[in-house]
């Protein structure tokens, strides 16, 4: 597996995606109508979203505020909440289900929640179907399938130069970096392990 994208928290989306295109960035909406978040692709590479909330339905958001939030529904509930920032990574693999990934992670005491068919269509039209599996909490990455139909442009460069993320600083607790450190095979992420300081530090691109 390698850096899947990362996750970049915005209070309002439509401002968030003007002040990227500002800084020389082509973004684009997840799709047409009443989008919750926006994509900056990179032909190689991660890539980055810009998420406004999760899209929850109310009903299960009243409950957790009723019941408390589960360690299943605790990251969406982080994603939902927290400010602006960088705040969530997603490590992803080129082909294949994410079943052998699952089950190695079940081995290490990793729970969490596994989607099999998740799709959306984009702005273009497309179906991108995928897979995404997210550990109980905030502190593992979650885990993504590739997409059904590959969305990220050829060859391409954005208006201020910058052409992929070249390096990604990412700090977790030793035992979570050790067991990151087996599923990943990615120069462009750094593991930090810090047991105090978690998640990603900075990004690095290459213009």
């Amino acid at each position: 597996m390698r850096s899947g994208h990362i996750i970049y928290k915005v209070n309002n989306l439509q401002v968030a995606v003007e002040e990227w295109r500002n800084k020389g960035f082509e973004v684009e909406y997840g799709r047409k109508e009443n989008p919750i978040n926006a994509l900056i692709y990179f032909s190689e590479g991660a890539y980055i979203e810009l998420l406004q909330n999760t899209g929850i339905p109310k009903i299960v958001k009243l409950l957790s505020r009723l019941f408390g939030v589960s360690k299943k529904m605790e990251r969406f509930h982080y994603w939902d909440t927290c400010d602006e920032g960088l705040c969530g990574f997603c490590i992803e693999k080129d082909f294949g289900s994410l079943d052998e990934e699952v089950e190695f992670l079940k081995k290490k005491g990793i729970k969490g929640i596994l989607f099999n068919n998740l799709k959306r269509i984009d702005t273009k039209g497309r179906i991108l179907q995928y897979r995404c599996f997210f550990p109980e909490g905030v502190d593992f990455p979650f885990l993504m399938s590739y997409f059904s139909i590959d969305p990220k442009p050829i060859n391409f460069i954005h208006p201020n130069g910058i052409k992929k993320i070249k390096k990604i600083v990412f700090k977790i607790d030793r035992d979570n970096a050790d067991i990151l450190r087996q599923l990943i095979d990615d120069d462009v992420l750094e593991i930090i392990d810090d047991n105090n300081e978690k998640g990603i530090v900075c990004i690095e691109y290459d213009y």
